[in-house]
């Protein structure tokens, strides 16, 4: 059974696996410039707020975050600075040189990955670094884990990103989520944004993503519950159900300890794709109530945006079989309501 997040790359089908040549170039890449990165930062603190999108993996993750930086004058992580994980700052300046810094992220994207250079990405590799990620073991363990992490090393980063952007930044951060309370007496200055949708359509989503990343339904795919040693073992249906009830329940429990702090704000999917100027608004308000920060506006984002529902005969019938492993989960152990 695989554990390294990495060789999960090797099980993809073609269309979907990152070429070793490249991988193997921009890790070069990022070691030979990370040092010369670290001796240039500036002795800076967080100035602005950062924003982190969280949500069940296919439950509008994506589309949050380029509605958030598309309508919003925030800093965010495009295609060519990605590729800096290990030196973001130098990512950020190439960027400006090639293609400005006035682009904006538009609103298409494939299972979270989005091809404009222009446009949003998750940056997972940065995510990974700091955090001590690159095994499901760094999430199951976690907690263990935490003390291990550097930081002030990344705050440090951040704060230089930044500086140099002079803006509050957004990041999808699904990794975070297993640090909250740590990134949050770190960083000071944080929103946490989560999404939630038909959590059926979610199922049927990641039936289909594994399908076309791996053509094997039972190969994992995307992120994990501190459950993830017992979800293994399982077939295709009850892990799937399994990862999302666990990951949902994860996620809620995470929100609701943050309702404490005021923090925190919670959308639907539906919400987002009916109403996106108002989800908008509801950050833009939240960030100055909380620290007091005026975003301006950038661009005017669509009115409306398509619902995907999954409901076809083949679908419905999917559903109907997730719908029992989900309230056999539920009857054993439930997940907590939003305060």
């Amino acid at each position: 059974m695989y554990d390294d997040l990495k060789s999960l790359n090797k099980k993809r089908t073609e269309v979907y696996q990152k070429p070793e040549q490249e991988e193997s170039f921009l890790q070069q890449l990022n070691d030979n410039l990370e040092g010369k990165e670290k001796a240039e930062y500036a002795t800076v603190d967080i100035e602005y707020p950062i924003i982190f999108v969280i949500g069940l993996p296919r439950s509008g993750t994506t589309l949050l975050s380029q509605i958030l930086a598309h309508g919003l004058d925030l800093g965010y992580i495009n295609n060519i600075t990605a590729r800096f994980w290990a030196a973001p700052l130098h990512g950020l300046k190439l960027s400006d040189i090639l293609i400005g810094n006035s682009s904006v992220p538009e609103f298409h994207s494939e299972y979270g990955a989005t091809q404009d250079l222009s446009n949003i990405h998750e940056f997972g590799y940065f995510w990974r670094k700091w955090l001590k990620k690159n095994s499901f073991t760094g999430i199951t363990n976690a907690k263990e884990l935490e003390s291990e992490i550097d930081w002030d090393g990344l705050k440090r980063v951040l704060a230089n990103l930044q500086y140099y952007r002079q803006k509050a930044f957004i990041f999808k951060n699904i990794f975070g989520t297993h640090h909250i309370q740590k990134l949050d007496n770190v960083l000071k200055k944080t929103l946490w944004i989560y999404i939630e949708r038909d959590i059926l359509d979610v199922a049927i989503s990641n039936l289909n993503a594994r399908k076309k990343f791996y053509d094997d339904p039972s190969i994992w795919w995307s992120s994990a519950p501190p459950e993830f040693e017992e979800l293994k073992k399982l077939d295709t249906f009850p892990q799937i159900a399994g990862q999302l009830h666990y990951l949902k329940k994860f996620y809620r429990t995470k929100m609701n300890r943050l309702q404490k702090n005021g923090n925190s704000l919670v959308i639907s999917y539906e919400e987002l794709c009916n109403h996106p100027a108002a989800v908008l608004n509801s950050a833009r308000d939240m960030l100055k109530k909380l620290y007091g920060f005026d975003i301006p506006f950038r661009k005017v984002v669509p009115d409306t945006f398509p619902l995907s529902r999954y409901n076809s005969v083949e679908e419905t019938q999917m559903k109907e079989k997730f719908e029992l492993h989900f309230k056999k989960l539920q009857q054993n152990d439930p997940i907590p309501k939003l305060k």
